[in-house]
């Protein structure tokens, strides 16, 4: 099980028995008893700040690299505001919600990444049935087809790795995934739905409407787009709407959406909408990504299947002209 599932588990779990009228310290204890590894760990740490007297916002402060940012801060104020158990709650939904859609994406990478896997097996096939390679070599030329994927996977993984670690590699990559066409259409949607979603569950939990907005775009993804949302903290913190300082960049139809919820005292139900239409979209432009991926692989694995048919033709005596 993943960390998100782990969490959401035990977010889900801790509210519940919160809800039902358990002792804050109790119901933890239960919930530790069902966990194992670093959560139950971190639980179990936290535990121990609690019962010296501290508040849970900061006994989580002091696990960052377990407990998410607007983890924390969702909790901070819901201890103020006394809905713990429903913040929880909120915030298992949250981290299913960014599960679901990550493993989502991922799935849709399945079909292109199997295409290649098959191209990098066949390929080599027609100098090996002809001898002209032993199996040490059709394994060595099938690896090298296969680096076509793993090298620029490393190097992917790497510079996410590097990109959470230097802020100057932020923009940047962030910049580059937006040039990608259909991908960065999916990078859009997936971004404002995160956005609408981190600042929804604020809301939602009572968090003054300034410090939803500048909390949700910490954890909007990228930072380009994250700079277009950030207007929107200084417009409320001058007195004015939030969607007054939202960039034009963002699609008309969410700033409308936004406009009429903060007009009308509803933002929240319009912001329900918001994250369905974004999510939506996001996932219509992943699969449309990947398809569009698949179809690149098989014209390039045909492509390189023609080649070599041709140069094998070429080496055997009746087609080259040296038979009789």
């Amino acid at each position: 099980m993943g960390v998100r599932a782990e969490l959401a588990q035990a977010y889900y779990d801790w509210g519940t028995m919160l809800d039902a009228g358990l002792p804050i310290l109790r119901s933890l204890d239960v919930v530790i008893e069902g966990r194992e590894g670093l959560l139950k760990r971190t639980l179990m740490q936290v535990r121990e700040s609690l019962s010296k007297g501290s508040g849970l916002s900061e006994a989580m402060n002091r696990h960052p690299h377990v407990f998410p940012e607007l983890d924390r801060t969702l909790l901070e104020a819901a201890e103020t505001s006394g809905s713990l158990g429903e913040s929880l709650k909120m915030l298992s939904q949250w981290h299913d919600f960014v599960r679901t859609m990550t493993r989502r994406t991922l799935a849709k990478m399945i079909y292109p990444l199997v295409v290649l896997h098959i191209a990098a097996m066949v390929l080599p096939f027609p100098a090996f049935f002809l001898g002209k390679i032993g199996l040490l070599g059709y394994l060595v030329n099938a690896l090298r087809i296969l680096l076509i994927l793993y090298v620029p996977a490393v190097l992917i993984v790497a510079a996410i790795s590097f990109r959470r670690r230097v802020d100057m590699l932020r923009l940047p990559l962030d910049l580059l995934v937006l040039w990608i066409p259909i991908l960065n259409q999916a990078e859009w949607q997936f971004s404002i739905c995160r956005y609408a979603k981190a600042f929804n569950l604020l809301y939602k939990a009572g968090v003054p409407i300034t410090e939803c907005a500048e909390r949700a775009t910490r954890v909007t993804g990228n930072t380009f787009i994250a700079n277009l949302f950030a207007g929107g903290a200084v417009s409320a913190r001058e007195g004015g709407m939030v969607v007054d300082g939202l960039s034009p960049k963002i699609p008309a139809e969410y700033r409308d959406l936004w406009r009429t919820g903060e007009e009308t005292g509803e933002l929240d139900k319009t912001m329900d909408k918001i994250i369905e239409i974004s999510a939506d979209r996001s996932d219509l432009y992943f699969t449309e990504f990947a398809r569009w991926l698949a179809i690149a692989f098989e014209f390039l694995v045909m492509a390189i299947l023609v080649i070599l048919i041709f140069m094998t033709a070429s080496q055997i005596p009746s087609f080259s002209g040296g038979g009789i």
